[in-house]
């Protein structure tokens, strides 16, 4: 006897048999369309994925490779060079208010120029030129801006006695500039017992912390105040720097580890008489110093922090980036997860997560115990200046927040340098304790129109 179900199924056959041969063509076209489309929907899908993957990659990276800083671009024009002045295409640095210094030939010339005095035609600002550092001189063609505005070492830019040093880091061993203060500035930043002008005298070290992609030269606008309040000044070198040891993902890790770095610089100055410490840092310098204070060993030695527009929530910074290059927002998370979760540093080739979430205003907020200045740049376009003032309204008690209006990123103190001077001696004197009559000091301690030194040159080092 028959199964029910190969009858009905036979019934079935004559009719579908019996369609019109149109309508057979018209559900085939349609079947092959859905398919196709679901194959090129599928292909889109993982393309789009992978490009976003890919852009987040990219994204991810950019502020970890180590390399020189943009700030080494050739971005200014310059249209005429005359014995006392240089007039330059009035567009971007060339216009701000302050000091200025450019650098042609990779330092071979290097010069340093006054505010603007005027617009010799409508397309062009007139600056007068103070000095030239360089072995070349300044010719009509592209040049780079020079933000630490002295070039070369401390005994090359302003005549101070210098030691190369090196300091053991858990990374090897790293180079650094130790300048000794001022013998005419008495007994401001030594001990009051013992004699001799040698290191174990020394009460007070600063810590000078230069910025990403930066060098050591970025303390050079700082280092005459501080020598002249009798303070050891010790700039510093972190990991992948030039002439300095790797990571060992040959990676910056934005403060995350180079604290690390800071820490072996504090435990040397220990060793070398520093009964105190100020940690001084610059960009993400400034962030470094931040994690330097919560997180070292010495934090009872560190007296005092002095930052300069300082990276203090790397969230916002890479976000504002991000959004600047108008990267879409799930490409910023993607990007985001890549630096801070265990699987996505590897797809970036970090050995180690990022500690992102201990680099915000509401964890220093909780955690710092030092009394910091904290100068920012309000047209700063590197570092948002808003997490800056927002850790200080967190921690009204211990910072100090000096908005600096008119400064791109790190150059207050080339707008205004004896303000800037006054600003810090006032603090450092008043932490300290330094016998120091501010009001008497003569600022900046070191004219930026000053004559070059012998063996003066344009290198940044």
């Amino acid at each position: 006897m028959p199964r029910p179900w190969s009858g009905t199924r036979l019934r079935r056959l004559p009719l579908l048999s019996r369609r019109a041969p149109e309508q057979v063509i018209e559900q085939a076209r349609w079947t092959g369309t859905l398919v196709t489309g679901g194959i090129v929907a599928a292909t889109m899908f993982t393309l789009s994925g992978g490009l976003l993957t890919l852009g987040a990659r990219i994204m991810a990276r950019l502020p970890l490779v180590p390399q020189q800083s943009l700030r080494h671009r050739s971005d200014i024009a310059v249209r005429a060079v005359h014995p006392d002045r240089v007039h330059l295409d009035a567009v971007g640095e060339a216009t701000r208010g302050g000091y200025l210094a450019l650098r042609q030939a990779g330092g071979a010339a290097h010069v340093r120029l006054g505010p603007v005095t005027h617009r010799p035609t409508p397309t062009t600002v007139a600056r007068p030129l103070l000095g030239t550092d360089g072995e070349e001189p300044l010719r009509v063609d592209r040049a780079a801006v020079n933000g630490f505005y002295w070039s070369g070492s401390p005994i090359t830019a302003h005549g101070f006695p210098t030691e190369e040093v090196e300091i053991d880091s858990p990374v090897g061993r790293m180079p650094a500039w130790l300048v000794r203060p001022d013998p005419a500035s008495g007994a401001a930043g030594r001990r009051t017992e013992g004699t001799g002008p040698g290191p174990d005298q020394v009460e007070t070290w600063a810590i000078l912390i230069h910025g990403h992609g930066a060098a050591r030269g970025e303390a050079l606008r700082l280092m005459p105040l501080l020598r002249s309040l009798g303070l050891v000044s010790l700039a510093i070198t972190y990991r992948n720097d030039t002439g300095a040891p790797p990571s060992a993902d040959r990676m910056h890790h934005l403060g995350s580890d180079e604290w690390e770095d800071t820490e072996a610089a504090i435990a040397f100055a220990l060793a070398h008489g520093a009964q105190r410490i100020v940690l001084v840092g610059w960009s993400m310098g400034g962030g470094i110093a931040l994690r330097t204070s919560v997180r070292s060993a010495h934090r009872d030695r560190i007296a005092t922090l002095v930052l300069d527009s300082p990276a203090v929530d790397w969230h916002d910074i890479l976000g504002y980036h991000a959004a600047s290059l108008r990267a879409p927002v799930p490409m910023r998370h993607i990007a985001m997860w890549m630096m801070t979760s265990p699987l996505g540093a590897r797809t970036v080739r970090l050995r180690e997560p990022l500690a992102l979430h201990e680099m915000r205003p509401e964890f220093y907020g909780e955690h710092l115990a030092h009394p910091t200045l904290l100068l920012h740049a309000m047209d700063d376009a590197t570092v948002p200046p808003g997490p800056s003032r927002h850790l200080a309204s967190l921690r009204p008690d211990l910072v100090r927040f000096v908005p600096v209006d008119g400064a791109s990123h790190t150059r207050e103190w080339n707008l205004d340098p004896a303000r800037i001077e006054r600003i810090v001696a006032r603090h450092l004197v008043g932490t300290l304790g330094l016998d120091v009559d501010v009001d008497t000091l003569d600022l900046p301690v070191r004219d930026p129109a000053a004559p070059p030194l012998p063996g003066s040159t344009g290198e940044r080092i």
